[in-house]
């Protein structure tokens, strides 16, 4: 991935106003940021416990969408995620929310999935971090599961953005 800004994020959020984009907080590290691994930019905000972000090069254009975390699954259960299809304690899974870019997010429409909370979803696929939980056996190689994160994540910028 092509490192980013954060004027380069504010400015590219699709689904908030103006005015909720200057108020975001993005991540501060960006210069220590290790971009050669990741698909997307994701982050929480360290001063809320739902709100977070993602943002990733869509061709030559930055796309940037600000989540809402809008629950949490049981505490006895496991979820996966459904960029990465990493297997997680529910503790380390959320559904997040996006509204919908455009009119259809002002009147309301949103778009959710599950996704790994921490949005490390890149460096799972790529074994640089591990989960809590055991994996079960896959028979992607690590290009594969690559591959299968960009395919998942561009389908749901695409709900999200597009409104397909």
């Amino acid at each position: 991935m092509l490192e980013l800004t954060t004027d380069q994020i504010r400015a590219a959020l699709v689904n908030c106003t103006k005015g909720e984009a200057k108020r975001m907080n993005l991540p501060t590290n960006l210069g220590q940021t290790d971009w050669e691994n990741l698909d997307f930019l994701g982050w929480r905000d360290p001063a809320s416990t739902t709100i977070g972000g993602l943002a990733l090069w869509r061709g030559d254009e930055v796309i940037a969408i600000a989540l809402k975390a809008t629950e949490r699954l049981a505490s006895n259960k496991q979820g996966m995620c459904s960029l990465c299809h990493t297997f997680h304690p529910s503790a380390d899974v959320a559904m997040m929310g996006a509204k919908r870019a455009g009119t259809r997010g002002r009147e309301g429409n949103t778009v959710g999935a599950a996704m790994c909370s921490d949005l490390a979803c890149s460096l799972y696929a790529r074994k640089l971090k591990q989960p809590r939980r055991v994996q079960p056996q896959e028979t992607l190689d690590i290009d594969g599961r690559v591959l299968r994160l960009q395919t998942n994540l561009h389908k749901f910028v695409a709900r999200v953005v597009d409104g397909r």
